[in-house]
């Protein structure tokens, strides 16, 4: 009897273990689907706008171009330094010329002894000077020159941000394309299974050979192979797309919208778009930089006038101020001849001025063309999906017949094995067709910088 009450308290205990074990199981598991994260295209680009490594390296550049762009103010604004400086010699001229300085010559000091051969002497001299430029034409262009550089940046920053919320719609359409894909073949998977479970019977009856059961066989396994490759290009879209949004490899994201085509912009619409975004006024802004730089080389001939002035001190001991003395004055400098430097400075300010016009011309007549593509790729996406269309619906019921007919052993396997691989295939195309559809929207939005519709 105490045997018997022993075996049904391990069991009770064996069986609580096993029930408390459940909770913990399912607390695993919402866990890992805790890490599951829907997200719709809107909240994906504004956390693209708050975290991409692109526009954050972009913002860097601009403060690297401000910095420049402050250092430029040195063209008109003044210069202060304070130098201390010790010396000593037994140099006759300066042994005589600090103690003047020091204030400290006595009677003795023209003894022609000490005059020729004076002791050791030390002096320290406390020196306040401040320089200010007065005229240096070629620094204020210059500066100008990096203001307009400073003005490129910003609008490459613009740039920046649209070319990155191009390639966050690119990948959530890509994502939301391999969702769907998965979709299909799953489907097609359960009905290639079923065929094949179908092509058993029939070879068990004798109404089909061997050859047409494997057939459906591998049929099944291509399709299984073809859903662990899609699979695969979904982990990496996933992985992109949260490099894009940077943030962590522990989410998996899920499209919350489904993939649809968004309305097509008017005509009117993509007509009153200009054709000069961020990028094409970036270069503008380069090209007046250039401008500004071959006026710099140029003014190198002029004249430069600055004015400067100093306040000493000077002693025996560090920081001291038994003398003190000032100094002002002006320079003016004027560069007759540098060995043709100047002249080369002036030669190619101007090969980069033609540079940066050429490059602005081609990129205004390359936007041109491209907003002319993307809208012949709209109209193409817009009669591929209507192909598609009928081709699914035309090879679902072209199977749906074949299917009809194999069941009652009219109907070759091999024919209806192919009957439901284009009806794939034209699943397929209709969802390359959405894919293409909204990428070339969004390339239009991308040139003409503004969103058609969501």
């Amino acid at each position: 009897m105490t045997m018997i009450n022993a075996k049904s308290v391990w069991l009770v205990m064996a069986g609580l273990l096993l029930f408390l074990a459940q909770p913990v199981q399912a607390q695993s598991d919402s866990g890992e689907s805790s890490q599951l994260r829907k997200m719709s295209l809107q909240e994906a680009l504004a956390i693209t706008e708050e975290s991409s490594f692109e526009i954050r390296m972009a913002e860097a550049d601009i403060d690297k171009v401000r910095s420049q762009y402050r250092q430029t103010n040195a063209a008109f604004l003044p210069q202060l330094s304070i130098e201390e400086t010790g010396i000593s010699t037994n140099d006759p001229l300066n042994v005589f010329g600090f103690k003047l300085k020091q204030e400290a010559v006595t009677q003795a000091d023209f003894a022609p002894s000490r005059l020729n051969a004076p002791d050791a002497y030390d002096n320290f001299t406390t020196k306040f000077e401040v320089r200010q430029p007065l005229l240096n034409t070629n620094a204020l262009f210059r500066r100008s020159a990096v203001k307009n550089q400073l003005e490129a940046t910003k609008e490459k920053l613009k740039g920046t941000l649209e070319y990155t919320r191009y390639q966050v719609k690119d990948t959530y359409y890509q994502l939301q394309l391999m969702d769907n894909r998965l979709s299909v073949i799953a489907r097609s998977l359960e009905t290639a299974r079923e065929n094949e479970r179908q092509a058993k019977n029939l070879f068990e009856q004798d109404m089909i050979n061997k050859a047409d059961y494997l057939a459906a066989n591998v049929r099944v396994l291509e399709l299984e192979s073809q859903q662990s490759k899609i699979k695969d290009q979904l982990a990496t879209v996933r992985d992109n797309l949260r490099y894009l949004l940077n943030m962590d490899e522990a989410v998996t994201i899920v499209a919350a919208d489904s993939l649809r085509m968004r309305p097509a912009p008017s005509d009117e619409a993509i007509e009153a778009g200009d054709a000069a975004n961020a990028e094409v006024r970036a270069m503008g802004y380069r090209v007046s930089a250039a401008e500004q730089m071959l006026k710099a080389s140029k003014f190198n001939f002029v004249p430069s006038i600055n004015l400067f002035g100093s306040y000493e001190l000077n002693d025996e001991v560090p920081f001291g101020s038994q003398g003190d003395s000032y100094m002002i004055g002006a320079t003016l400098r004027w560069n007759l001849f540098s060995g043709f430097s100047n002249v080369g400075k002036v030669m190619e300010s101007k090969a980069e001025l033609r540079k940066a016009k050429l490059a602005y011309d081609s990129k205004v007549f390359r936007n041109r063309l491209e907003i002319q593509q993307a809208r012949r790729s709209l109209d193409q996406a817009q009669k591929q999906l209507r192909f598609a269309e009928s081709s699914v619906e035309q090879a679902a019921e072209d199977f749906r017949i074949r299917n009809n007919r194999y069941e009652q052993g009219l109907e070759k396997t091999t024919d209806l094995l192919q009957s439901e691989t284009k009806l794939l295939q034209a699943r397929f195309q209709r969802l390359n067709a959405i894919y293409q559809y909204n990428l070339s929207l969004a390339t239009l939005e991308l040139l003409l910088e503004q969103d058609m519709a969501y």
